[in-house]
């Protein structure tokens, strides 16, 4: 899990709020000893750190950061694989991932 790309931790977050809601998902991995049994449950082994703390900032990632900068992130599923999109939450448009990056940079 450690070589996992973004746009799959994303997915998994998604199915987390599919699943327990929201708040469940934000609860299931925010908080690390929370994501850590989040994620031995899944997977039916106990994680390593790594991957504990990659779910956990992916998590910190999409709800907490994104939020901050008035972004909410989107996944759809292509016929080539998931791709992450990026909405500005005001106006509702599509943002690229540089107006993302410069957000962060220049808040």
């Amino acid at each position: 899990m450690p070589e996992t790309p973004p746009e799959k931790l994303m997915g998994w977050l998604t199915r987390e709020e599919e699943e327990f809601g929201l708040t469940g998902a934000i609860e299931r991995t925010i908080d690390p000893e929370a994501c850590r049994r989040m994620l031995a449950e899944e997977l039916g082994y106990s994680p390593t750190e790594a991957q504990v703390g990659l779910m956990n900032e992916a998590a910190r990632f999409k709800y907490e950061a994104l939020p901050e900068i008035g972004v909410t992130p989107q996944m759809f599923t292509r016929p080539w694989g998931q791709q992450v999109t990026y909405r500005d939450i005001a106006t509702g448009r599509f943002i690229s991932r540089d107006v993302v990056e410069t957000r962060f940079m220049f808040p």
